[in-house]
């Protein structure tokens, strides 16, 4: 029998790599000496990023540094930090072929632990969690339409969102950052932290174009010992290239930060007015164009023995984007101690859940506070705080496989110190996600028709069927390998699946 299967092509992001490794921090270190002796350890902080990755063959390798920051009390309980660096390398041996794959790279500190040997060294020991993935563009050639008239075939249509690529580009952010008028000269850095979000994220030309901010906020003493807090916002934009991609597809974009830096400038008369910010971020775009995909569901032939071939394929779809703030409000106990002043608040958020459930997407996690303060009798203390949160988003889709990966940072936190041992804590958190419709659906990859008829039972020119409601036109057709048009016409049905009970006459050809 002459016959030409007709195909056409299909793509879907396939995970060709996942692995995760651990990097120990060991080290010791002395501090300089115009630094003050340590009298008290308040807080061992530590921040991981990654500010390199490649691919070399099968072997992928990432670089970044661990940014250490001890801050302590001094003989004359007069607060005080130093930062220490500390870098790492890592390799994965993939064992696949890496070629049109494109490599995520992420890190986070584990845990960190320090202690003071003596007023000047101080040991530290920790872990930080570097994780690597590789995905790749996957091409699946599917059975779009057969030539040959014997063959029935479901035919559908599967909204999806096709992926055209990723791309990411680094970015180095360079700005001196100056005191407010009437802030006191810069004595000593005690911390500083930035967030990075992205603002828009839209195509212009064929390229992805992406514009955000980065808020950094830093706290210094003075030379009488007060604290001061600086804030500011520094702007960035950056322009990305992928292939296929046109002004109908849709980008979806983050910005992390790869290297961050701030030191204070001494000027010529030596006095200390400003921040010198050296940074580096990383833009990451991902392109997909929604689109409705013609499939073929399933086939078979009403006269020969057909042999058909399936692959499962996963279509993705955007089906919501989130971009917005939310505010988290706790008040927290104090037990055992008073505070006469608060001098700095920084929060770290963990995403514990993502569930979706009663048409809303809901993701519960916990916001750690942490607190610089002052006793009731001005000496520096520390403390750290977790409290939970739940966000609400609803959705549209009524899918239900449904997967989002948010980005969730604390935009903002101020507080009330209500009493000496009660505070009311305001976290700002901002969410950016996609959410994502899944279909896992089999698809056919080939249809081959033998030379051999279809077994029949010997029936007389029509069979009779009693249809149950909500059975399937399709599946009725099927089962007696009759011509799925021509059961409607006799029957003279119009829908594919029944509304009711009913007798149906199925024609044997």
């Amino acid at each position: 029998m002459e016959y030409k299967n007709l195909k056409t092509n299909v793509f879907s992001i396939d995970t060709v790599f996942n692995e995760s490794a651990e990097q120990p921090v060991d080290a010791d270190f002395t501090l300089p000496d115009y630094y003050p002796d340590i009298s008290k350890v308040l807080k061992c902080c530590a921040v991981s990023r990654i500010s390199s990755k490649g691919i070399n063959g099968n072997t992928v390798s990432v670089e970044g540094c661990v940014t250490v920051t001890v801050i302590y009390c001094g003989d004359d309980s007069s607060l005080n930090s130093y930062e220490y660096q500390y870098p790492f390398s890592k390799t994965f041996d993939t064992g696949c072929n890496t070629d049109g794959t494109f490599l995520k790279a992420k890190s986070r500190c584990e845990y960190i632990n320090c202690r003071a040997v003596t007023g000047r060294k101080i040991d530290v020991h920790g872990a930080v969690g570097i994780y690597v993935t590789l995905t790749r563009r996957r091409l699946t050639e599917v059975v779009s339409d057969v030539d040959c008239s014997e063959i029935e075939m479901l035919r559908s249509q599967i909204p999806a969102s096709v992926p055209m690529g990723c791309n990411d580009k680094y970015l180095t952010v360079e700005e001196e950052i100056e005191l407010g008028t009437g802030q006191p000269n810069i004595c000593c850095v005690i911390r500083y932290d930035a967030e990075v979000s992205v603002t828009d994220s839209k195509i212009l030309a064929g390229k992805s174009v992406v514009k955000g901010e980065m808020g950094i906020k830093l706290l210094y003493t003075s030379q009488d010992g007060s604290t001061q807090t600086v804030r500011c916002t520094v702007p960035f934009s950056q322009m990305l290239e992928i292939d296929g991609m046109t002004d109908e597809c849709v980008c979806e974009s983050k910005a992390h930060i790869a290297k961050l830096e701030i030191k204070p400038r001494v000027s010529a008369s030596g006095e200390s007015r400003s921040f010198l910010l050296n940074a580096k971020l990383l833009i990451t775009s991902e392109c997909c164009c929604n689109s409705d995909v013609a499939v073929i569901l399933d086939a078979y032939s009403r006269k020969s023995e057909a042999e058909i071939s399936k692959s499962e394929v996963c279509f993705d779809s955007i089906c919501d984007s989130i971009s917005e703030t939310f505010n988290c409000k706790k008040n927290i106990e104090f037990t055992g101690d008073e505070l006469s002043a608060v001098s700095d608040i920084w929060c770290e958020t963990k995403t514990e859940n993502i569930a979706f459930k009663d048409s809303n997407m809901i993701i519960n996690g916990t916001v750690t506070a942490y607190i610089i303060a002052l006793d009731k009798e001005g000496i520096p203390c520390f403390h750290e705080k977790t409290v939970d949160f739940e966000y609400s988003h609803p959705v549209s889709s009524k899918n239900q496989n449904l997967k989002c990966s948010p980005e969730i940072t604390v935009s903002g936190a101020n507080y009330t110190l209500v009493s000496a041992s009660n505070m009311e804590l305001r976290i700002d958190l901002y969410v950016s996600a996609a959410v994502y419709e899944c279909n896992k659906i089999p698809l056919i990859t080939d249809i081959q028709i033998k030379n051999e008829p279809v077994k029949r039972e010997k029936r007389g020119a029509m069979t009779v069927y009693f249809a149950s409601g909500g059975e399937s036109v399709w599946d009725i057709a099927r089962r007696y390998l009759a011509d799925v048009e021509e059961v409607k016409q006799i029957n003279e049905i119009s829908e594919n699946i029944l509304t009711d009970d009913r007798m149906i006459l199925v024609p044997n050809n």
